[in-house]
């Protein structure tokens, strides 16, 4: 059972959390199904909405031994339910642990212990609370307070699904700077442009990010994974374009040609006002065994090597010093070796009257745990203006996940508290009060509504 004061240590901290606790919440950055979400879809088994769509747990299965007809394969639903309820009593102060226990109690009541011995009495109680309270795509919203959610999509995904309301696209950039045939067919048909040369396919490109503005899209993403480097343009990209579609292009020129890319869309996005997220340092390429098998996004990516500063650095320089400049940039590292680095990027651009052009994000993928936050918070306090940080979003495929919301603003409040009740925060109550719902909500509303 989660308790009221769950993380919560302090005096101040239980009184900040009460003030934050209901805030609405803006998750500028997940990977839910933009289908289930134009659907409003149902869920009647237990296992599709807690288990099915969470590679977490799929990969806390595989440590744990778990074979993978019970995670990803033949098993039945109920035989995945129980492997994995047989799996929570070991991962022991995981946040896996914390966060499976927040799920089950925010929507079904759940408060007993989770193990294979009830796993048949958990799957029957759920389920049954399923068919007679329908759960819904938007109830769930309601549930957790969702006020605007924003699902991963590509440049050449269908954006009527979202209603530019309380669900807009979070435009997911990997494809747009390596376009492969099938991308740009796609975007020929979606523009009625015939995408031959370089120019043609930035033209469409325009076209495809207006209709994303016009849906609502307020933010971008691109990963920079473990390895990324910059190459600034040396005038060869529209040959480099012309060997991309002929799919004959090498390696390097490959990376020169997204490099171009990055800059272009990087001045697009500053046009629209949208946010540019940069995700730096996963190492995907892990188990080629588990790839083949649960495809790219199974859960078994790991943490890449200190992100190559003079390449990220170099990058951020070519964009400000376009006619268009920085978009607002959120940074995200998945290495917490790099922490400090990132923290102090914020200070190393500037944009007149702009607050908090470069920011540090969320601890990230495998650090957003208490430990990943709080070493997060650390940093970005000290390296940088911490109120400018733009708040929690979940990176998440399941809609349970939305609880981690609640348990970042347990352990920034219980943070927050420490500090302040040690005399380390040089201003009254009221201050850090209004600090946590910066950090909570508004920063984060602010930048939905640049």
């Amino acid at each position: 059972m989660i308790k009221q004061d769950f993380l919560l240590n302090n005096e101040t901290a239980k009184d900040l959390y009460e003030t934050v606790k209901a805030l609405p919440i803006i998750d500028y950055h997940n990977h839910l199904s933009a289908k289930d979400v134009a659907e409003n879809k149902r869920f009647l088994d237990v296992y599709e909405l807690w288990i099915a769509p969470d590679p977490y747990k799929h990969r806390a299965m595989r440590m744990c031994g778990v074979p993978e007809k019970y995670i990803t394969g033949e098993g039945t639903a109920e035989e995945k339910f129980a492997a994995w309820c047989e799996t929570l009593p070991k991962l022991a102060l995981n946040p896996l642990s914390h966060w499976s226990y927040m799920e089950l109690q925010t929507i079904f009541g759940w408060e007993k212990p989770v193990n294979g011995e009830n796993a048949k009495e958990l799957y029957a109680y759920c389920n049954d609370c399923l068919q007679k309270k329908p759960l819904t795509v938007e109830k769930m919203m309601d549930i957790f307070g969702v006020e605007y959610a924003c699902p991963c999509a590509s440049l050449v995904d269908d954006t009527s699904v979202f209603d530019g309301k309380r669900f807009a696209p979070s435009l997911r950039g990997d494809d747009i700077v390596a376009p492969n045939r099938e991308f740009i067919e796609k975007l020929e048909r979606f523009t009625g442009w015939e995408i031959t040369s370089l120019d043609a396919l930035k033209r469409a490109i325009c076209i495809r990010l207006d209709a994303y503005a016009d849906c609502g899209c307020r933010f971008s993403d691109h990963a920079l994974d473990n390895g990324f480097v910059f190459y600034e343009d040396d005038g060869k990209n529209a040959k480099r374009f012309t060997a991309l579609r002929k799919g004959n292009i090498s390696a390097e020129d490959k990376a020169k040609f997204i490099s171009y890319m990055l800059v272009f869309l990087g001045e697009e996005y500053t046009k629209r006002n949208f946010v540019m997220q940069l995700h730096i340092g996963a190492e995907r390429y892990t188990s080629s065994k588990l790839r083949a098998k649960v495809g790219p996004a199974g859960g078994f990516a790991g943490i890449g090597n200190s992100v190559n500063v003079s390449a990220l650095t170099k990058f951020l320089d070519t964009i400000d010093n376009t006619p268009s400049g920085l978009p607002k940039t959120v940074l995200f590292t998945l290495n917490p070796a790099d922490n400090a680095l990132i923290s102090v990027l914020s200070g190393s651009y500037a944009k007149d009257g702009a607050a908090g052009l470069i920011t540090q994000g969320p601890a990230w993928w495998w650090c957003d745990h208490k430990q990943g936050i709080l070493e997060m918070f650390e940093n970005a306090s000290v390296f940088s203006a911490f109120s400018n940080f733009v708040g929690m979003t979940t990176d998440s495929r399941s809609f349970l996940s939305f609880v981690r919301h609640d348990y970042f603003r347990r352990v920034l409040c219980d943070w927050l508290g420490e500090k302040w009740e040690k005399g380390e925060l040089l201003c009254a109550k009221e201050e850090v009060t209004a600090l946590a719902k910066k950090l909570c909500y508004e920063n984060a509303k602010s930048a939905v509504t640049l």
